[in-house]
Order: C-alpha cells, then structure tokens, then sequence
C-alpha cells in the first residue's frame, strides 16, 4: 500500500494558527510554540505542496488564493477529526444525538428557559440545539425536529401549532417609569428602536393599533431581535417585540408595557419535522414534550 500524500498533523496545524492569526508570533503563542517553529512548519508544509500560501509583508501574512482555498479545506478536515476524538473519549458520537434547529431568538429566549425540563424528562435523550432559519428549506439544514416562527405552512414538512405570537411595545422604567401608561398615539414622543430582522414591526404595529403615522419612524437599528431587546432594556428608545421572549424582563420589572398590552402579530411557532424522516421516538418525545409546555403556557397567560 502506498504512503498517502498528507502533510504531518503538526505542520496543518501550525498552518490553521497562522491563517487564524496572519502572524507567526501569535500563531506560536496559541500553541504554545515559538515564532521560529510555526514559520519552520508552514515553510515545510509549502515545500511539501509545492505551493506559496503566504503573501509576507513585514509582520502580516497575505493568504495566497492557494492557501485560502487550502485553509478552508485543512480547518473542516481538523474540525472533523476534533470531533471525532472527542466522540471517541465520550463514548458516543454528537451525530447520534437529536439534532433540534431553533431560530436563534426564540430559542435563546424560550425554550432554553424550559429545557432542564426536558431533560429531567428524558435523561437519556441526548440533544444538540442548532441555529436554522425559518424558510421552506429547513429540512436541507439536516435537523430532526425544529420550532419555527411562520404562518404555520412549510414544505414536506409536519407542523404542529404551538402558540400564536404577541408583540408589545415596552420600555425601561429609565425611559418611562414603571406603572405609567401612555396613550398608544403618545410613541412618537420617543426614540423608536428599528429591528432590521423584522423591519414592518413598527408599521404593523400602528396598524393594528389604529393609529397613523405622526413622523419618520427612525431610531437605531438592529440586526437581532435579542439585540432590540437589550437595547429597550438599557432605555436607549421604546421597542416593539415578541412577548415570548421577554417573560423574564416584564417579570422582574426591568421591561415594561407602557403603550398598552400585546396584539397578534399574526406570525405563530410550531413544531415542525421533516415528512421524509418520520417520527423517531427521540422525536416524538420532543415533540410531545414542547407541545406540553405550550399549552402550559398559554394556560399561565390566560389566568
């Protein structure tokens, strides 16, 4: 059998610092070499190959389009091999586990704050929670069972209903004391906190509200919904967000509704799996279990 053409694992390694870092002195530092050593390994590694993947100007190291490509290729080949060992030392692989995708926000928000539950559940159930987004490809994103924010439809996939989605305007009580309501009409008097991820927000909301719009609705914008969030909360203007996700902050008071209570959004969260991979009993059991705390929920709400 012939020898495989691979470089040694020191020399990729020593490659990923230095890609990681442009800089051979902090590559070493990372790992706990020196300068001399890092620049000796990738100047084997470049030998080896026959290949320059460094541009070198003064201090700074330039990735050739040789090396970016090869850099790419190195870190999901290292990734890959992490993973395994640590699987090995644990005694299971990550790829066995539950694989359920969550939009970030809400999942950071909600059901995060309820998942000890499911555990004390299901103690043998192992899971992995990973970002997806809401679109009707989710099941290219290779997820056993997701929560997802739409109008409750997506492609070969099935969907259970688990809450309609609210959404307030709230405040700090730096902005406006606690337990002072406002007219809806009287937002315009402050800075209006823009969420990029939902940019009709505002509009709906006046909608919904019947009210016209006074002025430009402008205010510093943010990408996340959880950013908006924390924004509101250090009183930086007023916000409009999904109740869900800001139980805790109404709870101990550092958020409150000074405009009024929720309205629909007329989004809704569901439970939703892939019509090609079926009901695992991992996922059912999930999907048993988010279902139970929904209508927890919704039940606490209504009291």
């Amino acid at each position: 059998m012939m020898a495989r053409f691979i470089p040694s694992l020191s020399a990729l390694v020593a490659f990923e610092a230095a890609v990681t870092h442009r800089n051979f002195t902090r590559a070493g530092e990372s790992l706990g070499l020196t300068q001399s050593g890092i620049s000796r390994q990738v100047s084997a590694l470049e030998k080896q190959l026959g290949v320059k993947m460094f541009e070198r100007i003064g201090p700074r190291l330039i990735l050739t389009d040789e090396g970016s490509s090869y850099a790419q290729a190195v870190t999901e080949t290292l990734n890959r091999l992490e993973e395994a060992s640590i699987d090995l030392v644990r005694g299971g692989s990550s790829r066995d586990a539950l694989k359920i995708g969550v939009q970030d926000s809400f999942g950071g928000q909600w059901l995060v704050a309820r998942i000890k539950r499911f555990v004390a559940a299901h103690p043998n159930a192992g899971f992995t929670m990973v970002p997806v987004t809401s679109d009707t490809a989710f099941r290219d994103q290779e997820v056993d069972v997701a929560v997802l924010r739409g109008i409750g439809a997506w492609h070969d996939a099935h969907a259970h209903h688990l809450l309609d989605e609210q959404v307030c305007v709230v405040a700090s009580p730096e902005l406006i004391p606690s337990g002072e309501q406002l007219a809806p009409s009287d937002y315009h008097r402050f800075p209006l906190i823009q969420n990029a991820h939902r940019p009709d927000s505002w509009l709906r909301w006046l909608e919904a509200k019947g009210l016209s719009r006074q002025d430009t609705i402008s205010g510093p914008r943010f990408s996340q919904t959880t950013m908006v969030i924390e924004a509101a909360r250090t009183g930086l203007g007023l916000a409009v967000v999904p109740t869900v996700m800001i139980e805790d902050k109404l709870a101990d008071g550092s958020l409150h509704m000074p405009l009024g209570g929720p309205i629909p959004s007329g989004q809704s969260y569901s439970v939703v799996y892939p019509l090609a991979l079926g009901k695992s009993k991992a996922v059912l059991q999930f999907h048993d279990w988010v279902l139970a705390e929904a209508r927890q929920a919704k039940q606490k709400a209504s009291a």
